[in-house]
């Protein structure tokens, strides 16, 4: 039984190859071109994609080597600030303490004169 059955099916098969050969041959030729075709876009995109993620690296690497750039001269001119604000205040300082003394000075001479 199962030969018969296998001789149904393989004429069922001859059949319908004499019947749609050409267009199942076809579509077989159209289903292969454009599983060509889906590769090579596939290939193309992983290809874009791999430039893409390149030039968001470099790009990242550029922003990063500018911004440490930029800090390292915000801390050079903070430095520098910095240090021209504490001569400042030392001088600032060193004159407020000479003038303390000179006030100082007048006031005890106008309490030893007055007092005389």
């Amino acid at each position: 039984m199962s030969n018969q059955k296998q001789t149904g099916l393989g004429e069922v098969s001859a059949i319908r190859d004499i019947l749609m050969g050409e267009q199942m041959a076809e579509y077989d030729q159209r289903f292969q071109q454009a599983e060509i075709r889906a590769d090579a876009m596939e290939q193309a995109f992983i290809q874009k994609l791999a430039e893409l993620e390149k030039r968001q690296a470099d790009a990242l690497q550029a922003f990063r080597e500018e911004t440490e750039k930029r800090l390292a001269r915000l801390e050079q001119q903070l430095a520098a600030r910095a240090g021209e604000l504490e001569d400042k205040i030392r001088t600032v300082s060193d004159t407020d303490r000479v003038k303390l003394g000179q006030m100082l000075s007048e006031l005890g001479r106008q309490l030893s004169g007055d007092g005389l």
